[in-house]
């Protein structure tokens, strides 16, 4: 059996119609601006949508407006999707109940598709909102059919075809127009308009009626893709009508009744055949293909039923023969009484047995047609009493469907009526002369249908997924879907990624779209989709996308990955950026749960432009001063050539000098810069008193290991004298190597730590004024220092009076002695950092200093 597909069931494609809606609507807005300087702003645009043979026969479209320009993020009205309709309130359309955890289902290119229809929404959205807004929704529901999420995508592409449908209806006057809508009075006071135009004109001027025309188009639609049928034309046997029974008949010795109550059953397959067919043709009617039922009757043989089928086309253009001079009317002019038989013969087979036939899935005919006619006759109590008719899909179709009729049933009424009163003389093309008693029938058969609405539809809408609830919630207008979005739970990452690029609708409360963005967004991260992640997070509020982005940049180590996250987040967050990494490197540094290396490796994040050097070095210090105040000397030496470029510095006040007004800017950064370099000053001289040290231990197990006799058998006394004096020389040489070694080490020493204490002001002394600038960072300066000074000055201490026991130079001890000097001048505020203790432990060593210079023949005073 043939089976329409989604491509072929559908006129035109959503992202096709997209791609090239653009240019058009470009070229047609230019057009039309010009009509409207020409005529005084009265633009007269009419367009057809597709016509079915079941009087759609297509919407005029009203005079297109300018799209309003305005910021997404401010977002702008959309009225198509706007009604004055009320919240769901029924019990029927409570929400989903609290779901489980999502799971872990990702579909990564729907994710990537997405992405791309929110690219395009930003992109487009300011100068054109309508386009952008159906290219969204169009990318999502071709993104969505895609992955075979066949309702997410129904839902997407009701959106897109509000969206299309919103932008021809900008052809209604505007409040400033000095010329007001037709009313449906004015309308069908029209005499010389052909009911089908006029009909048409009604359909297409009121907003809600409109609306209403779109939705139940797009339900059609839906259904195309699951229409299956058999061709009859296939096989030769069933394009007769009902072949088995005709055999059955002929070859018969009893003469047949044509009496239509006396027919006989039908025999052989023709009862199956027959209700494949009906119900192929209902299937048709359901998706708004009533020509394509019509001619699956003419191949089986039926042309009768066809034409039984056809009697909606309202009256249209009336056609002149020159040859033969008559005047031909288009259309059915009984269109009312044709719709009064179908009623009828619904009734009459309403009651028709419901058991399916046996040995198949298929009722018996009378079921399917009874449907077919009801639908054609607006029987609207036969259609939802059907157990076929069931669905959810199903039963939007039944009531927009008769919304639909309704309104051509009462506009063709009182056309009728306006006609009649304008001649007794002579009647229309397409109007009956008397009125016929089916007009008044028909009206009132019907007269239940003008208490539904869309609150009364949802409410009986038997919704059982996420998206059915989502469809009813559009159907009622934005302040539904905005409650819809805010209230409903997922229960799985597709229905997750459905309510995050739902909230991304226009002029829904930010709030909804935070609550649902930030768990996609941490999906997204999760399955390091990184290149996903900036343009989401830049839809959150201010505050939330620095939150949000400092998180991403907190999960991201790979330099790569880094590297890319830093480039999006720029393009898409450059206000933002610069807090978000300063952020970010400031909670990776004072987390007490994250080793030295993770604290390290996020300064390289204010590595990727040199315009966060002054930053890059503000961080630098604060690491800096935690790794010196925990005694990480080694780390913080790392920190200094591996992860500072060594141009920071200069880089920094190339920048400060290239600011106009850069006083403040080049105060902060000096500051800034002498922190960084004590910091570093105090990191080489420890650096370089370890290094002495690893040298004195060298230098120590040399001498010792010098002295020993070379122990050789069966050599003459003279010989091992001999070998005695060449290892002496040997070691005398090596030793003096290893001294001129050690004392180039200890010279560097004293030097880097001389530098240190005698720094200008005092090592890491802040002024009055920096402190009230930033107390923390005074407080955590001013405990290093507390804690440094005595530890460099002990160092100093100590090189001086070790190198002086190892090498017996009393200068080394004299420079021990003259440290009190040092110490003692105010302008080094050493001994503010010196406790009681450690000032007598200081004097002590002096003291021994000082005898020990005294016994190597120095001269105190």
């Amino acid at each position: 059996m043939p089976r329409f597909g989604l491509a072929e069931a559908m006129e035109d494609d959503p992202v096709d119609l997209a791609d090239s809606a653009y240019s058009q609507i470009s070229s047609q807005l230019a057009q039309w601006s010009g009509e409207a300087d020409d005529d005084d702003n009265e633009m007269d645009v009419v367009s057809t949508r597709r016509k079915s043979l079941f009087t759609r026969a297509g919407f005029v479209r009203p005079p297109l407006a300018s799209p309003k320009l305005s910021d997404f993020k401010k977002s702008a009205n959309i009225p198509n999707l706007n009604t004055d309709m009320v919240d769901i309130n029924s019990d029927n359309n409570t929400s989903l109940p609290p779901p489980p955890p999502p799971s872990t289902s990702s579909r990564p290119h729907l994710s990537e598709s997405y992405h791309a229809s929110l690219t395009t929404l930003l992109q487009s959205y300011p100068s054109n909102p309508s386009f952008a807004l159906q290219s969204y929704f169009s990318m999502l529901s071709k993104g969505a059919s895609t992955e075979h999420l066949s309702e997410e995508s129904n839902v997407w592409s009701l959106l897109t075809k509000l969206v299309e449908g919103n932008v021809q209806m900008l052809t209604s006057p505007s409040p400033s127009s000095p010329t007001p809508p037709p009313t449906f009075k004015d309308i069908t006071s029209n005499v010389t308009a052909t009911p089908e135009s006029v009909t048409q004109a009604v359909l297409t001027t009121d907003p809600k009626i409109f609306r209403r025309a779109i939705i139940l188009e797009w339900l059609e639609t839906c259904a195309k893709e699951h229409v299956s049928y058999t061709d009859p034309s296939i096989s030769s046997k069933k394009s007769k009508m009902w072949p088995d029974t005709l055999s059955s008949l002929l070859s018969s010795s009893k003469p047949p009744s044509f009496s239509p109550d006396l027919l006989p059953p039908l025999r052989g397959t023709d009862l199956i055949d027959e209700s494949s067919l009906l119900s192929s043709c209902l299937q048709f009617l359901r998706a708004g293909e009533l020509q394509e039922a019509c001619e699956l009757c003419e191949k089986a043989g039926q042309p009768w039923r066809a034409a039984s089928f056809s009697g909606g086309n309202l009256t249209g253009e009336v056609v002149t023969s020159v040859e033969e001079g008559k005047m031909e009317i288009m259309g059915n002019s009984d269109f009312l009484l044709w719709r009064r038989i179908c009623w009828n013969l619904s009734r009459s087979l309403k009651n028709a047995p419901t058991n399916k036939i046996m040995g198949s899935s298929l009722y018996p005919p009378e079921v399917y047609e009874s449907l077919i006619y009801a639908a054609l006759s607006n029987d609207r109590e036969t259609l939802l009493g059907s157990g076929l008719l069931k669905g959810f899909f199903d039963r939007l179709w039944v009531n927009f469907r008769c919304l639909h009729n309704r309104t051509i049933d009462e506009t063709v009424v009182a056309h009728n009526k306006e006609r009649r009163a304008a001649t007794s003389t002579f009647s229309y093309p397409g109007t009956p002369a008397v009125e016929d008693k089916s007009e008044s029938d028909q009206l009132s058969f019907t007269q239940s249908i003008k208490s539904v609405n869309e609150n009364t539809i949802v409410a009986t809408a038997p919704a059982s997924t996420i998206y059915h609830h989502a469809i009813k919630a559009i159907i009622l207008g934005l302040d539904s879907v905005s409650s819809f979005v805010q209230t409903s739970k997922y229960e799985s990452i597709d229905q997750l990624r459905f309510l995050a690029h739902l909230s991304l609708i226009p002029d829904l409360k930010m709030g909804v779209k935070t609550s649902l963005l930030k768990p996609y967004i941490s999906h997204l991260v999760d399955m390091r989709m990184l290149e996903l992640v900036a343009v989401y997070v830049s839809m959150l509020e201010e505050d939330d996308i620095v939150d949000m982005y400092v998180r991403v940049c907190l999960v991201t180590e790979d330099v790569d990955e880094r590297r890319l996250v830093y480039n999006l987040g720029t393009e898409h967050l450059p206000e933002q950026m610069e807090e978000i990494l300063s952020s970010s490197v400031s909670n990776t540094i004072l987390s007490p749960s994250n080793p030295s290396s993770n604290k390290l490796s996020a300064l390289q994040w204010l590595t990727f432009d040199d315009g966060y050097a002054l930053e890059l070095l503000t961080k630098s210090n604060l690491l800096l001063r935690q790794l010196m105040t925990e005694g990480l000397f080694e780390t913080s030496q790392t920190l200094v050539l591996s992860h500072v470029p060594s141009d920071t510095v200069s880089t920094i006040r190339a920048m400060v000098e290239s600011k106009e007004e850069a006083a403040d800017l080049a105060d902060d950064a000096e500051s800034v810069i002498w922190e960084y370099e004590s910091l570093v000053a105090s990191v080489i001289a420890i650096a370089k008193y370890t290094l002495w040290k690893e040298t004195l231990a060298k230098c120590t197990v040399a001498v010792d290991a010098g002295g020993d006799p070379v122990q050789v058998h069966g050599l003459t006394v003279e010989e091992k004298e001999i070998m005695d004096k060449m290892k002496e020389r040997e070691s005398r040489i090596t030793n003096s190597s290893k001294a001129k070694d050690l004392a180039e080490a200890a010279s560097e020493t004293v030097a880097a730590l001389q530098t240190v204490l005698l720094f200008t002001g005092g090592y890491l002394n802040m002024s009055a004024e920096e402190d009230q600038q930033d107390s923390q960072r005074a407080n955590e300066i001013n405990h290093l220092r507390v804690s440094l000074v005595p530890l460099l000055l002990n160092m100093l201490m100590h090189v001086n009076f070790t190198m002086g026991q190892q090498t017996s130079d009393r200068s080394y001890f004299k420079a021990c002695m003259e440290m009190t000097v040092t110490v003692a001048k105010p302008q080094t505020f050493i001994l503010d950092c010196l406790s009681q203790d450690a000032v007598k432990e200081f004097m002590e060593k002096v003291a021994e200093a000082g005898n020990k210079y005294v016994g190597l023949g120095g001269k105190l005073g």
